[in-house]
């Protein structure tokens, strides 16, 4: 018997002296009073006046129009530390959380999930502007900033802040054409050697992230599962794959081309943009990620190395559709100066046939894998 007709035969019966109760639906609860005769024993609807939330606390609402008011007119440190540090302590006093930590990039790491996205934004872009870059971090580490303010990568590319730019970068849901031409810009044609210095530490994390993996690989003991040294080794080679070969600002280049949200629409019209040089930069760097997914094809992404072993970098490797998604978009753009190009004459026919067999392997593999996944579906 459905709901429906328990509740409705419950009804009818209450006139003819049978079900003298209306159906209980929680086990175990006492069943309510009988009732009335002449009263239906279907329950009162409520009224849709009455389907209203708890108001939110309005202080956190006016510490949130302050602190965003403050920011317009803020030109100090001291002036931002001092907001920050207020509106953390309204946030967590609001939402009857622990009092934040002293310290401010601290802080914003405990109440990063709380952390209004829009004010996020605008504490990102005053930060980059005064240099406050302990706080921008902090936020872009906690993924708060997916959609960054117009203004960041630029002006964190002109202070030569490539870790920075590297971290946004990663968590941005979506990115503007004018910022991925930025982004492209300064890893292709680093100005200053403190710019390529900071690109040399990015590349040297990576480093240490690899080594990691295969120190994960080598470790043996009764907590080690094959799920685990199946992630170590997957990881260790993504991250060779990653490191060796590419220069420090190639290695940047990989949190580009590794976000999933770049459109192809959006990066052809900054690739568009792209000087001679920085199109031939850009073509060896694609082409360098072409080789390596025909020599490694067993290559592929490793998700669970992120949670298990903490290797982030993982998630920042380019996927074999990308690079040939941004290759075609190179191409589309810039075939001309590629076709005529010496330099890159012999560099794009590689390229040419080792996609053209790595093309041919796929489909040649594709009704397998599609049987596999199906098998595994019906499991």
């Amino acid at each position: 018997m459905t709901l429906l007709a328990a509740i409705t035969s419950s009804a009818a019966g209450a006139g003819a002296g049978a079900g003298a109760h209306p159906l209980v639906l929680t086990p175990g609860a006492a069943p309510p009073p009988p009732p009335p005769p002449t009263a239906s024993a279907l329950p009162t609807p409520i009224p849709p006046s009455a389907w209203s939330l708890a108001p939110a606390d309005p202080a956190l609402a006016k510490a949130a129009s302050f602190l965003a008011s403050s920011l317009t007119s803020c030109s100090s440190l001291p002036r931002l530390r001092t907001l920050l540090a207020s509106f953390a302590a309204a946030l967590a006093q609001s939402l009857s959380l622990p009092p934040p930590p002293p310290a401010l990039p601290a802080a914003i790491r405990a109440l990063a999930p709380y952390f209004p996205a829009a004010v996020a934004s605008l504490v990102a872009s005053k930060a980059a502007s005064l240099g406050e870059y302990d706080v921008l971090f902090a936020l872009a580490e906690s993924g708060r900033l997916p959609h960054p303010p117009a203004d960041l990568i630029s002006t964190l590319s002109d202070n030569d802040r490539a870790d920075l730019v590297c971290s946004v970068l990663r968590q941005a849901a979506d990115l503007r054409s004018s910022e991925i031409l930025a982004a492209l810009r300064f890893f292709l044609s680093p100005g200053t050697n403190k710019a390529y210095d900071a690109m040399m530490r990015v590349k040297g994390r990576w480093k240490d992230a690899a080594v990691l993996a295969v120190q994960k690989c080598r470790e043996k003991g009764p907590g080690k599962t094959k799920q685990v040294d199946a992630a170590a080794r997957q990881a260790a080679l993504l991250l060779m794959m990653g490191h060796d070969g590419f220069s420090s600002p190639e290695v940047c280049l990989h949190y580009l081309f590794a976000s999933g949200n770049v459109d192809s629409v959006v990066l052809g019209a900054a690739v568009a943009e792209l000087d001679g040089g920085e199109v031939v930069r850009l073509m060896r760097y694609l082409n360098k990620w072409i080789g390596k997914y025909r020599r490694f094809p067993e290559a592929q992404a490793c998700p669970e190395a992120v949670g298990m072993l903490g290797l982030e970098q993982c998630d920042s490797v380019p996927s074999f559709g990308a690079v040939a998604r941004a290759l075609g978009v190179l191409l589309d753009n810039h075939f001309s100066h590629l076709v005529l190009s010496s330099e890159v004459r012999e560099e794009l026919m590689a390229a040419k046939v080792m996609v053209r067999e790595l093309a041919v392997e796929a489909e040649s593999s594709g009704p397998i894998l599609d049987l596999l996944r199906r098998l595994q579906q019906d499991k």
